[in-house]
């Protein structure tokens, strides 16, 4: 509620339309660029941030609005169950069921690309993991920026980058525990970032050089090219955690927007 309080930049808020959808089985928000040549044949799938405890499409609705626009494409940003009351999988199973229901609206898997930053980042590798166990087919590709991919918070990055970035470990920590429960923070189903990658769609994996995380999302793309996963790591120089964030005041931060638009764009075609 204190989030979605706060004012967030608005320039691109003309740009697109916003239409939330709460009467079905689930919840979130589509939201629409007006340019008239917006390809309607592929979706975004967001997943917001927040280390599983807060974040909405409100509080994010301009990132989600610059993915719109630089994708070119709409974008659903789901509104998934958030712990403490609903701990590990409820956010999981919300991102598969929100599939299923894109899929009854006559968007096919294949033509969806899921996308989201930290705890979103985590859940979409989570939702990959999960599709490519079942074996019923997968998505076109998976946006991870500055994904929460190791929640024992591990790496020399969170000592290192610690100055440059915001929040700490320690709270990254006690964040952790609530969305796990009762399980341990190095169990892969919820550090998504130890389970083997291999098979998963494509994915972009994008994290600042001056983030916690960077260390962790940088081994993980090496472990998961090293699987035979088509990786493409971008690392936005001198960025901190969800660089996208700052597109409003940083070049870099708008960089950061453009290219996940094309890896929408080429993988959605």
């Amino acid at each position: 509620a204190a989030l979605e309080a706060r004012r967030f930049p608005s320039e691109v808020a003309a740009a697109v339309t916003r239409t939330e959808v709460r009467d079905g089985p689930v919840a979130g928000e589509w939201v629409r660029p007006h340019d008239a040549a917006v390809r309607s044949d592929g979706v975004v799938l967001y997943l917001h941030g927040g280390s599983y405890l807060y974040g909405s499409p409100r509080t994010h609705a301009d990132t989600i609005a610059r993915v719109a626009l630089a994708a070119g494409r709409e974008v659903f940003a789901l509104e998934y169950r958030l712990a403490p009351e609903h701990p590990y999988p409820a956010q999981r199973d919300d991102a598969l069921a929100c599939l299923a229901w894109l899929e009854a609206q006559g968007v096919a898997k294949s033509r969806v690309v899921l996308a989201g930053e930290s705890a979103g980042g985590n859940l979409v590798l989570a939702s990959l993991l999960a599709l490519r166990d079942a074996g019923g087919g997968t998505v076109a590709g998976g946006v991870m920026v500055s994904p929460w991919l190791d929640l024992t918070a591990s790496s020399d990055s969170y000592t290192r980058n610690a100055d440059c970035d915001y929040g700490t470990r320690e709270m990254l920590l006690a964040q952790a525990k609530l969305f796990a429960g009762d399980i341990a923070l190095d169990d892969p189903r919820v550090s998504v970032g130890r389970a083997s990658p291999a098979g998963i769609a494509p994915v972009l994996v994008q994290a600042g050089t001056a983030e916690m995380l960077y260390d962790e999302c940088h081994a993980w793309a090496d472990t998961a090219r090293a699987a035979g996963v088509d990786v493409t790591f971008d690392a936005p120089r001198e960025m901190p955690h969800a660089p996208p964030f700052f597109a409003a005041q940083s070049a870099e931060g708008r960089r950061a927007v453009e290219a996940i638009g094309a890896f929408v764009r080429a993988r959605l075609g």
